[in-house]
């Protein structure tokens, strides 16, 4: 009874360090050395082609202090928390979008600021609309998180470590809006 129960305790032993080992893993396959969308790095110039290939074409472009693509996506929200109200679900139309200024030489732009509002892209190709804020941590670097009085938040990443992200430099880098349940609504970085 003795070498079973031993066996057992090896066996759950080796299955956890193998989970724990694979969440590792799965973390070093991305880079996070800078902030990127589909493949665009922020703060880098790129043809309009460029863009389009990487995030498709826009539902709209629009102009309000920077040029922005916006992208148009219905998001299914996740049930209620109510067991009442468990089979609910609720669409409902969101708008991302990518802003680019700074025109560089004839044909490039700056893709500068962004606010995502769905799961239709990712950070760094990791981290979306809907992900549990945890993962934020994943990726490394320093984080600063301000929260609300709802529960919610805000986290600040930037891709350096630092010891404290000061005040002047949260608006360079993205913040991850979350509610209370630590689910992220919103991820954007703006500055003017």
């Amino acid at each position: 009874m003795k070498d079973l129960s031993k066996l057992i305790i090896c066996i759950i032993a080796a299955a956890l360090a193998g989970i724990l080992t694979a969440a590792a893993q799965n973390t070093q396959q991305y880079d996070f050395s800078a902030v990127r969308i589909n493949g665009l790095v922020l703060d880098r110039y790129y043809t309009t082609e460029q863009i389009i290939d990487a995030l498709g074409e826009p539902d709209k472009e629009d102009n309000v202090v920077y040029s922005y693509f916006v992208y148009y996506t219905t998001m299914i929200m996740t049930p209620a928390s109510n067991p009442i109200e468990s089979d609910f679900r609720v669409a409902r139309k969101v708008s991302d979008g990518i802003g680019f200024g700074g025109i560089h030489g004839r044909d490039s732009i700056r893709f500068c600021v962004f606010t995502l509002n769905s799961d239709r892209f990712a950070v760094n190709d990791y981290i979306r609309v809907g992900d549990p804020v945890t993962k934020v941590y994943d990726m490394g670097g320093s984080v600063r998180d301000i929260k609300n009085n709802d529960g919610g938040g805000k986290l600040y990443w930037a891709s350096y470590v630092t010891d404290y992200i000061e005040d002047e430099d949260l608006m360079y880098n993205p913040a991850f809006w979350y509610d209370k349940n630590g689910i992220i609504i919103k991820i954007e970085l703006y500055y003017d």
